[in-house]
């Protein structure tokens, strides 16, 4: 039953619910005065499934949305969320936990509008503290609760470790930083070759073959597909050289 809950968990999925589970459980004996309520667990057997879940939208000091790659557009996630969006106020707070490698660029509107927090360590403390701050009426002290956090925090760490493998053909984007350090790697690269063309060029040796920059620039330009918006006519001329006029 919800009464007496302040915390909701939502979910959707095997390793959403592998996660909501885990924080169920745990925050409680982190921040005492949280009480969650997930349904998997809380709605008693032969209940109407969603008048417990409506009272236990009510009144709600935290909702905690877990994410993951595959439940982004989930219709049961984002009914929850909407709920839960028409009880915040100042006391409040309303936040998506993400899993499985989300970041918070991946998570477009309605749900992109919550505060995110990262399934990682420094992440989840201040998602803790907020928790502590939103549940209680004499809050944990902030240096006690990192100290409980810390003693705590494996029990999480344990559960992202052996979350369950993501669905086929589901996977979190590549970073952007990757995409990024690959593209400069690959700049880099063609400004070395033309270096070392312009050496072989001062001592009078000629190279037998120039190696065309063709499929260079194609994997940059690759990249920067998937990892930047569309760049500027300046910043093209200066990779590609000016346009051959029709």
């Amino acid at each position: 039953m919800a009464k007496g809950t302040n915390v909701f968990i939502s979910w959707s999925g095997s390793r959403s619910l592998h996660v909501a589970g885990t924080l169920r459980a745990w925050l409680p004996k982190v921040v005492q005065a949280a009480k969650p309520w997930m349904s998997e667990i809380d709605i008693d057997k032969g209940a109407r499934g969603l008048e417990d879940l409506a009272r236990a939208l009510e009144d709600k000091k935290v909702g905690i949305i877990c994410l993951t790659p595959e439940n982004l557009n989930v219709p049961w996630l984002l009914f929850e969320a909407g709920a839960l969006s028409k009880t915040i106020d100042d006391k409040t707070r309303l936040c998506t936990y993400l899993i499985g490698g989300l970041r918070p660029q991946d998570i477009k509107p309605p749900l992109g509008q919550f505060q995110a927090t990262r399934a990682e360590k420094e992440e989840t403390r201040k998602l803790v503290h907020a928790v502590n701050k939103a549940a209680s009426e004499e809050p944990i002290a902030a240096a006690d609760l990192n100290d409980l956090f810390d003693a705590m925090w494996p029990h999480v760490e344990k559960a992202l470790k052996g979350l369950p493998p993501a669905p086929q053909g589901v996977q979190a984007e590549r970073p952007v930083e990757d995409m990024v350090a690959e593209i400069l790697e690959l700049v880099r690269a063609e400004a070395s070759r033309k270096n070392l063309l312009a050496s072989f060029s001062g001592l009078g040796i000629r190279a037998l073959s120039e190696p065309t920059p063709s499929s260079l620039r194609e994997d940059v330009s690759n990249a920067l597909a998937g990892a930047l918006p569309a760049p500027t006519p300046t910043a093209l001329r200066s990779l590609y050289g000016e346009p051959p006029k029709r």
